[in-house]
């Protein structure tokens, strides 16, 4: 072990530099996918009482709804998401200051157990500092990480934390097991690897990884080492078979084909392995220089290439030296052959080479592979360099030299980056700069921008965000033309700031064109029309409700607004009762077509017809004075006709 003044000290520093670099996320709200397993995910704000759902269900269903395949297998992360529940129930609403403390505890207690396990693994050389051996340095570093970010300022990303947290306590107990065998501690063991599996399927790769590091470090024969993955490999079946049960399918099942959810779309197989190469080096790059980060790798921000592109080259070679490194020295137990080992099948499972993770790439997902790049960078800075280097103090400078600037870098850079995970406004206009080629980022920053005019009070400023909005949704439908998402809002900022509700309507038709159940598309353009109220575009809105009318032919409102513009600026009454008559049918309580529908018989002197309407609708609202009043007068005029 190194030399440690205070056995206790290495976790105190680890516990303040932590909350040093991540503590301003504290102040910031829910972000991002927090709608969908928090603010707006039924089962989690029930509370406790949501809990079960939480585990009988797909983890989007709480916000859909309806059980809702968007991507490829499914998704089943119950723990994290009762996690929140949980919360809800004890603190009686929603609280994201308490939510992010958790986040931080969690990640601090990560640092924690890679501190903990990395003293297990072998001794430091004699006389070195326990400052700048490997096991505090690994946890501080990993602590540092910028690309981290993601997982712990956006509260969605605990599952991220627990998928790594509850295989390292497993690891760790592991351990204890093999220094002091004991049957508590393989069925603890199993459970915390359990856990993790229930928080996200890739902590299935611990399978592998726990043997592995017990054959590396410990020096067990491979066929001892082998024997604890059998305990380990039960649990990842339980689970399977668990979440079998509750999807109705294992790893992979056809998704919808929409670009968002499968960046891949009409790819070829080139372009396919060429892009994924590609990502993979980008993933080195992150973790080497973490500079700009961001949220969205969706298309077009990650462009498809093809095999024989140089982008997808340089990785695949590094990444086949990797693995002919692995092969070669796998035997000679180097703690680099381990780093390399665990980095890479991390991120086989979120690599898209096994199956469709539902976009190109994400920070998020090299989180648990991070830990293998931060084995291997010190192990060759703080391990193997200083035995290159005679005179201690000399080595001490220079390990220092290279650390210390690394560690202030990325501390820096994380501290900043958490300022941007704020809110969702500052999270989309922030990165939207960096992902400009993203359909999903012009989309969400497009959308903010919009919400934000809505509310500000300044003139000025709302038509600066209006304006804003404008740019960053034209450029997600020169991208993605037939984008619903972008169309829908692009209506709706026409309406809003251009007052042109023509061309509003115009982008709502071309969402019904492609999906003709859009709801949104539908209710916007309904009101729209029902605001306009002039002779003067009484044929526009005809043809626009009759377009409606096509989709929706059960629809009374589309009915009794044709029938009330044939009635009012048309003079077309034959064609009005038709109408009205029609959404009378459809919709035998709704009062509004009695009385215009009355009032047409009375204009074509059908007084019997007329009456009868008006004592419906009477009968319907029995306050409604209008009606009476028609009512009245009907019976005046017949009188008359009469005489």
């Amino acid at each position: 072990m190194q030399k440690t003044p205070n056995k206790h000290l290495p976790l105190l520093v680890i516990f303040l530099f932590t909350f040093a670099i991540y503590g301003v996320t504290l102040f910031n709200d829910y972000a991002l996918d927090d709608l969908m397993v928090i603010k707006q995910n039924a089962f989690t704000l029930k509370g406790v009482s949501g809990i079960r759902e939480i585990f009988a269900y797909d983890s989007f269903t709480g916000f859909w709804g309806k059980e809702k395949k968007l991507v490829a297998g499914g998704r089943y992360r119950p723990f994290s998401i009762a996690t929140f529940a949980l919360e809800k129930s004890i603190v009686g609403g929603l609280n994201p200051m308490l939510s992010h403390l958790i986040n931080i505890l969690l990640y601090a207690l990560t640092g924690f157990m890679i501190f903990l396990i990395f003293s297990k693994f072998g001794k430091a050389p004699p006389g070195q500092d326990w400052y700048l051996g490997l096991p505090f340095l690994a946890a501080m570093l990993f602590i540092a990480h910028p690309v981290h970010t993601e997982v712990v300022a956006n509260i969605k990303g605990r599952d991220e934390i627990f998928a790594l947290l509850f295989p390292l306590v497993t690891l760790w107990l592991t351990i204890l097991y093999i220094e002091k065998p004991g049957i508590i501690l393989i069925i603890l063991a199993n459970l915390s690897f359990f856990l993790g599996l229930l928080s996200k399927e890739n902590a299935i790769m611990f399978v592998v990884i726990v043997p592995l590091a017990v054959y590396y470090f410990f020096r067990a024969p491979l066929k001892k080492s082998l024997l604890l993955a059998v305990p380990l490999a039960v649990t990842a079946m339980a689970f399977v078979f668990v979440r079998f049960l509750v999807l109705g399918q294992v790893f992979s099942s056809g998704i919808p084909r929409e670009l968002l959810n499968n960046p891949f779309l009409d790819a070829t197989a080139d372009q396919r392995f060429g892009t994924i190469m590609y990502t993979l080096g980008l993933y080195i790059k992150l973790l080497l220089f973490p500079h700009p980060l961001t949220h969205d790798y969706y298309p077009y921000q990650i462009p498809l290439v093809s095999l024989t592109d140089i982008r997808s080259l340089i990785p695949v070679f590094l990444y086949s030296a990797m693995i002919f490194y692995v092969i070669y020295r796998f035997t000679k137990k180097e703690i680099v052959v381990f780093g390399i080992a665990f980095y890479l099948l991390t991120l086989l499972i979120v690599s898209n080479l096994l199956f469709a993770v539902g976009t190109f790439m994400n920070e998020r997902f090299i989180y648990m592979p991070s830990l293998g790049f931060v084995i291997i960078m010190i192990y060759l800075i703080a391990v193997k360099l200083p035995s290159r280097i005679k005179n201690k103090a000399v080595s001490r400078i220079v390990v220092l030299a290279i650390l210390f600037p690394a560690l202030i870098l990325f501390s820096i850079k994380t501290y900043t980056r958490n300022q941007v995970w704020k809110d969702d406004f500052t999270l989309f206009t922030t990165d939207v700069l960096v992902s400009e080629n993203s359909i999903k980022c012009n989309i969400s920053a497009g959308g903010d921008y919009i919400n934000k005019a809505v509310k500000e009070a300044d003139t000025i400023k709302k038509m600066e965000y209006f304006g804003h909005s404008m740019q960053y949704l034209e450029k997600a439908l020169r991208l993605a033309p037939s984008s619903i998402n972008a169309l829908v809002l692009y209506g709706n900022l026409n309406a809003l700031y251009l007052k042109d509700y023509k061309k509003a309507i115009e982008q709502y038709f071309k969402v019904l064109y492609i999906d003709q159940s859009n709801e949104p598309a539908m209710s916007n353009a309904m009101r729209i029309l029902e605001s306009v109220d002039n002779q003067k575009d009484c044929p526009y809105k005809i043809r626009a409700y009759q377009f409606l009318l096509k989709i929706n032919p059960g629809n009374s409102d589309i009915y009794y607004n044709i029938g009330r513009l044939y009635g009012r600026y048309a003079g077309n009454l034959d064609s009005a009762t038709l109408f009205l008559e029609k959404a009378i049918k459809l919709s035998p309580g709704d009062i509004k077509a009695y009385k215009d529908l009355g009032i047409i018989c009375s204009m074509k002197k059908d007084f019997p017809r007329a009456i009868e309407l008006f004592k419906t609708a009477a009968a319907l609202d029995p306050k409604d004075i209008q009606v009476k009043q028609n009512l009245e007068v009907t019976y005046r005029i017949m009188q008359r006709e009469k005489k």
